[in-house]
């Protein structure tokens, strides 16, 4: 047990200890934009293929002769945003892999956030016959059935 225990204590406190709150604030941040980019652009998203999703937020050419107006909004959304949490997260003292990975954690974090509103999006439009509601799908309406 004591090898548990100081297997998981952080040596060093001083680097490890970041305010919680901080971060926070950073993924609000970033479920904000991923929001505003769905909201106002809910039907050119669902249409797209999520790869022209992915290179948008990547900042990639999708091999198109000129990115689509969803596209543009898409990286001049995400850019500043990744400028903001690395400004706030001090990115000058990181050495340049960290700051790297600090960029490519907020873009894939962008990614998810937006595939999975598509895909709550697109399972709201389909008939209640063929799935349940979102929000029918709690712990306490789940039924029990046969010895549990």
């Amino acid at each position: 047990m004591k090898r548990l225990i100081k297997f998981f204590r952080s040596r060093n406190t001083k680097a490890t200890s970041i305010d919680m709150r901080i971060v926070n604030g950073l993924i609000e941040q970033v479920d904000e934009a991923t929001k505003k980019i769905f909201d106002s652009n809910a039907t050119d998203l669902l249409n797209e293929p999520f790869t022209n999703v992915i290179a948008a937020v990547c900042g990639v050419s999708t091999g198109k002769s000129r990115p689509t107006s969803t596209e543009r909004q898409i990286d001049h959304t995400i850019r500043p945003l990744i400028r903001n949490i690395q400004d706030a997260l001090e990115t000058e003292e990181l050495s340049g892999t960290k700051d790297c990975l600090i960029d490519r954690l907020i873009k894939r974090l962008a990614i998810l956030q937006i595939a999975f509103m598509i895909q709550r999006h697109k399972r709201s439009l389909l008939s209640g016959s063929q799935f349940k509601s979102i929000d029918t799908n709690n712990l306490a309406d789940i039924k029990v059935a046969g010895p549990a």
